[in-house]
């Protein structure tokens, strides 16, 4: 995932910048050429899942699971200064309240080089339609605040269907030969109401075996949208991480990375309903996942202002490599600062598959 607190680079003007830099390399001197520095700012992601929290509730672990009540903080930094990366915060404390009560508040005293994956207390409630705000400060920078305003639950989030399908694997891939010698595919169709005046993200997760690795496996999923009534976009959510497998010399290992939601605009369906299908690949070499045994599809109602910040990290995503695309600015709602502050409500369904045999 791009970190949303870099400078982002202009492209065309990177490329003048590069001719300018020749010109005084050829002309002048050996040294490098900067653009002139741009004063440190404030930056925190914070995505807030109202009815993400932990249930102790053995009949579905998916609910000891609080993936979305993380918030960080950082100074913006330019990749030019690398040496800006160890900047501390100095005196850091934020708060998050309502409109009449303080909900929630953090101070430190000592000096933090960055307050990453601060896990938000689950006892913190928040009401549809309201609003609330975001305060934070640090002794080097400019304080920032942010608003936003609780959306609606989604509605009748509905499974119409899941089947799986198969294709003969052709190929040795990663460290094993597939499972049942077949590549697979869990093929999950379906709907839920909308309004066109919100904003929706989409996750998916599963659990299932990895007949190398360890049983019971529970991680987010990759997924691709084979059919829907609107289009969307993938792009990562902070605060949660998925896991792959790779092989390195006939060993195989695991790794670490963001984990991707498809963003939808409401206003973009056609129908008073959406309706899609999600299409799963595993036992590939790739996947964690030989078999599953269940999956969980959560849906959530975002703000706009989040809806417009992961717009700007997936356009960003497409055309970092272009030298001649336009600039590319990520809308978020920190005033003084960057990021982005939202909270979210959500629905879910799980699917339990039959066992035996497994998916």
């Amino acid at each position: 995932m791009v970190n949303p607190f870099k400078t982002i680079s202009v492209k065309l003007l990177s490329a003048i910048l590069i001719m300018i830099t020749i010109f005084f390399t050829c002309c002048e001197s050996n040294d490098r050429f900067y653009r002139p520095n741009l004063p440190e700012t404030l930056c925190c992601i914070g995505i807030i899942d109202v009815d993400d929290t932990i249930s102790d509730n053995p009949q579905n672990p998916y609910s000891f699971n609080d993936y979305l009540r993380y918030i960080l903080f950082e100074k913006s930094y330019q990749s030019e200064y690398t040496e800006e990366r160890n900047d501390s915060l100095k005196k850091f404390s934020f708060s998050i309240s309502g409109q009449n009560t303080e909900l929630f508040s953090f101070h430190s005293d000592s000096n933090l080089k960055i307050l990453e994956s601060y896990k938000l207390p689950e006892s913190m409630e928040f009401l549809s339609g309201e609003k609330y705000f975001l305060k934070a400060s640090e002794e080097g920078s400019y304080d920032i605040s942010a608003e936003v305003i609780v959306p609606e639950p989604p509605l009748n989030l509905i499974l119409n269907s899941v089947h799986k399908e198969t294709e003969p694997a052709t190929e040795f891939i990663g460290c094993n030969w597939p499972f049942d010698d077949s590549l697979k595919y869990a093929i999950i169709d379906i709907s839920f109401d909308v309004n066109n005046k919100s904003y929706y993200a989409l996750l998916l997760e599963g659990i299932g075996n990895n007949f190398s690795l360890a049983p019971g496996i529970l991680d987010f999923l990759d997924f691709s949208i084979r059919e829907s009534n609107v289009h969307g976009f993938f792009a990562a959510v902070y605060g949660i991480k998925m896991h792959h497998q790779f092989c390195i010399e006939k060993r195989l290992y695991w790794e670490e990375s963001p984990v991707k939601a498809y963003f939808i605009d409401g206003s973009k369906v056609s129908d008073d309903y959406c309706n899609m299908t999600l299409l799963v690949k595993f036992n590939d070499g790739y996947s964690l996942y030989n078999v599953f045994t269940s999956f969980r599809i959560k849906l959530l109602s975002i703000p706009r202002e989040l809806y417009l910040f992961e717009k700007g990290l997936y356009t960003y995503g497409n055309v970092t490599e272009d030298p001649f695309s336009e600039p590319v600015y990520l809308n978020g709602n920190i005033k003084n600062g960057n990021g982005i502050f939202a909270i979210c409500r959500s629905s879910e369904i799980s699917v339990i598959l039959p066992f035996p045999p497994m998916f």
